[in-house]
Formats: C-alpha cells, sequence, structure tokens
C-alpha cells in the first residue's frame, strides 16, 4: 500500500517555492541538465520542482519522514524526465558526497556555522550557491549571522547578490541573509613541458 502523503507534502508549482530562490533560479544561464543538492530538503518544494524540470536532484535532509513524503510527491507524479534521491544526513556532521559532484547547491531557512564551508567544496566551478537564512521570528533571531559574516566564507566564489536586514536581538546585531554565489573557475596547473621563466 502505498504511504499516505502528509498534508504539508504535495507537488509544487514555482509559486511555492521561496521567493528569493525563484528570483535567483531566473538568473541561472540554465535550469534543467544540473546535478542539485537541497539541503536541508525538508519536504522537498524545492527538490521536487527542481527535479521535475529534468535535473538530477540530491534531496538532503535529518528527517526520514520528510524525505518519505518528498519520494511519495515524486512518485505521484511519475515524470518522464529528472530524477530525485533522497539521502538522510545530518548537515551538522560530514557530508556524504564527492567534492565539486554538483552544479547546484541550495541551503534555504537553515543557519549553521558549519553548512557553508561543507557545501562550498561540493560546488563545480560555475556553479551555484543559494543561501537563505529563516527570518527572525521569536528565538530564531540567537543563531542568525553578524553583518558579512556569510559572504565572508565563501572564498572562491563571486557574490552576485547579497540582501542582509539587520535585526535586532538579544545576541547583539545580527542579519537575516539572502544570497546568489558563483564559484570561480579554478586556475589551471602549469603545463608540464612549458618552459620556465627566471
Amino acid at each position: 500500500m502505498p504511504e499516505q502523503l502528509d498534508r504539508r507534502a504535495r507537488f509544487p508549482t514555482d509559486l511555492d517555492l521561496s521567493p528569493y530562490v525563484r528570483s535567483c533560479l531566473r538568473r541561472l544561464p540554465k535550469t534543467s541538465g544540473l546535478d542539485v543538492l537541497d539541503i536541508p530538503s525538508g519536504f522537498g518544494r524545492h527538490s521536487l520542482f527542481l527535479a521535475a524540470q529534468d535535473n538530477q536532484v540530491v534531496a538532503a535532509d535529518i528527517d526520514q519522514h520528510r524525505l518519505d513524503q518528498s519520494l511519495a510527491s515524486w512518485r505521484t507524479l511519475m515524470p518522464r524526465q529528472g530524477n530525485l534521491r533522497p539521502v538522510l544526513v545530518d548537515a551538522e556532521q560530514s557530508l556524504p558526497f564527492s567534492r565539486e559532484a554538483f552544479d547546484l547547491v541550495l541551503v534555504v531557512h537553515y543557519v549553521s556555522d558549519k553548512i557553508i564551508e561543507a557545501v562550498c567544496p561540493l560546488i563545480r566551478a560555475g556553479g551555484f550557491l543559494v543561501y537563505e537564512t529563516f527570518s527572525a521570528h521569536g528565538l530564531n533571531s540567537r543563531n542568525l549571522p553578524i553583518a558579512g559574516q556569510t559572504a565572508n566564507r565563501v572564498s572562491g566564489f563571486e557574490v552576485l547578490d547579497l540582501r542582509e536586514r539587520p535585526v535586532r536581538s538579544a545576541a547583539g546585531e545580527v542579519v537575516t541573509v539572502k544570497m546568489l554565489a558563483r564559484k570561480l573557475a579554478t586556475a589551471k596547473p602549469p603545463l608540464r613541458n612549458a618552459p620556465q621563466v627566471s
């Protein structure tokens, strides 16, 4: 018997995406044929949408129920293109993905000192990072970064869009962050037989 879908899980349209993610996708040179990591993926609103756009998507989350719901939603659509692969991970631990495995990484509504450093090596040269913290409601503001902190963590990237909104909290001046960054091409190693310059 197929698993019953949770009322919070359904197949998303582009209107279900975070408005910031939607605006970032419009800026990418292409939005199909990509290897995508969505971490944490939750019920899969971004993962499912991107998989249906003919991408190979890894939906990574710590909650097995949410991953099961994403997969159940994917199976109800029975798409002819794209792929969704749920992976159970703790974003605070070492991630089980190869370096430079993804063209696009989404980190939406998640804040951690470790997550940016963990996902940047997973992005191929020319690939993109979309990062969006949660809004500052209640105690959420305690975990938000200070101004400039997030952009400083993406060395080797060109920050294409950075929006920081100051929030007053007990922890001092912190900001909500929305950021789109592109990984720069790595320098090519010198040719072995190239003449040496003295």
